[in-house]
């Protein structure tokens, strides 16, 4: 072991006041103490130590440099704090291994001695230095700058303290897989409250869609479904399907957490689960089946990607569950005001009229109409027009030669001649060579009573609004357009 120490300053003096002013500089200054650990031949069998002692002697505010075999032994820890004390060491280095591994020990040697335990700074010669280098002068040089750099940052450290504070309780667990749910199972278990966010519609994740599972062959929904539905009963977890985490912040024992949660169109709470509102399919002659895709429901979420809000799965839930029905028409949420804490950020043509005033509305509309070149592609390409009743005639408002045809009604009277059959498609809006929002003025038609659509869409002449309302009350009888229109 080589030894490279200065006496300590007026050892036998207590009273500050009876010290030179050399001596009180000299006290006031940073006084560092360096060791460097052979552990075993783990360092020493690369670095030089005794060279690297030598130079950090010489290094300013070094008081003490020291190398040993094991700087991290009970030997070790006593010979720092001997200095400590002695020396009135009130910085400390030690390179050695990685600060992951013993940091924690030779802060608590600090500690022990009187001195702040983060007045101590670790430089790691074994990981980054001894293990990767091969040559043993690159690896001494390389072991010289980093106890020089952990030298100078020491210099720069401040007494820090620790204190106690409250922690939030809750967990967040991401994720409502087998792995998640067995760890809100856990959490719940021990007492605390546990979040668990799942951004598909229900929890289970992949391992139930296997058969048997590994290594017992047991059944695999056997061991998920009990736990699906302790997590559903549970009180201490608080269970958030189609949602995503967006936004983390804080700190460790206070963090807070956004979530956005996705709109599902089904009150999961009056839902029964009867299963009427998944049987539902479209009408197997209309071609919006093979356009758009097959609607898509299921008990706990509707997918608005895909559904074409025809409706018809709310009408089933109506006409099972009367009073309690747990399906709501997306459409119809369209139409709701939104709140303002649900601020629409990016609007649909239907809520940019709904916020428009009357003379905007028909400014608007008329805007549009103008561009129809009345080439009946919006009436051909409809796969419910063909069934559709012959009481409205389009013929008899419309002059055959007109072009652009009369404002509004064209549009208005061949939307009602199919308002009780239309799926929703939005076809004729897609097969529009002047791009007229149809989808949005059948939506209008759809689910807004004519009075009501008339103020949407205003303009029309009042012998054609009265013949609209003549037709709308003689089909009511003969659809079930009525259970679920706004």
């Amino acid at each position: 072991m080589s030894v490279i120490e200065f006496l300590p300053l007026t050892a036998h003096r207590s009273p500050f006041t009876q010290l030179t002013t050399s001596e009180r500089g000299c006290m006031m200054s940073k006084r560092i103490g360096f060791y460097i650990c052979h552990c075993g031949t783990n360092i020493a069998g690369k670095v030089r130590t005794g060279e690297v002692v030598a130079f950090a002697r010489g290094l300013r505010n070094v008081v003490a440099a020291r190398d040993y075999k094991f700087m991290c032994s009970d030997p070790g820890q006593e010979m720092i704090q001997k200095d400590i004390r002695e020396l009135r060491l009130n910085r400390v280095v030690v390179a050695s291994c990685s600060p992951r591994l013993h940091e924690k020990t030779f802060q608590g040697a600090c500690q022990r001695a009187g001195l702040n335990p983060y007045l101590f700074q670790m430089a790691c010669v074994r990981e980054h230095c001894s293990w990767v280098t091969e040559d043993p002068d690159e690896a001494t040089d390389k072991a010289k700058k980093l106890a020089a750099a952990a030298i100078s940052r020491v210099g720069y450290h401040q007494k820090l303290e620790s204190r106690e504070v409250k922690v939030h309780p809750d967990v967040l667990v991401v994720g409502g897989g087998i792995a998640g749910i067995q760890a809100s199972l856990e959490v719940a278990k021990a007492g605390y409250h546990a979040y668990l966010v799942e951004r598909t519609a229900t929890i289970g994740g992949h391992m139930l869609q296997f058969d048997k599972t590994f290594p017992t062959l047991d059944c695999a929904a056997c061991i998920g479904t009990p736990k699906m539905v302790s997590v559903g009963q549970n009180a201490n977890i608080n269970l958030m399907t189609y949602s995503e985490v967006v936004d983390v912040s804080g700190y460790v024992g206070n963090f807070k957490v956004k979530v956005r949660r996705k709109p599902r169109y089904v009150d999961i709470q009056k839902c029964t689960g009867c299963g009427d509102c998944g049987a539902v399919v479209v009408n197997e002659a209309h071609p919006v089946r093979h356009i758009n895709g097959e609607l898509w429901t299921d008990r706990i979420s509707i997918d608005e990607s895909r559904c074409i809000h025809c409706g018809q799965c709310v009408g089933a839930c109506v006409a099972e569950n009367g009073e309690t029905h747990g399906l709501d028409n997306i459409v119809k949420q369209r139409f709701d005001a939104l709140s303002g804490d649900q601020p629409i950020v990016e609007p649909t043509v239907l809520q940019e009229v709904m916020r428009m005033s009357l003379e905007e509305r028909k400014e608007f509309w008329q805007g549009q109409f103008q561009k129809c070149i009345k080439c009946y592609g919006c009436v051909d390409v409809c796969p419910v027009q063909m069934e559709a009743p012959a009481s409205l005639e389009l013929a008899k408002w419309v002059p055959l030669g007109q072009v652009p045809p009369s404002f509004p009604a064209f549009h208005l009277i061949r939307g009602y001649q199919v308002w009780d059959t239309c799926v929703g498609c939005g076809e004729c809006e897609k097969t529009c060579p002047a791009h007229i929002p149809l989808k949005a003025l059948q939506d209008i038609i759809r689910f807004l009573p004519p009075r009501e659509a008339f103020q949407m869409v205003p303009g029309l002449e009042p012998a054609a609004q009265k013949e609209i309302r003549s037709h709308v009350e003689k089909r009511k009888e003969l659809s079930r357009r009525t259970t679920y229109a706004v």
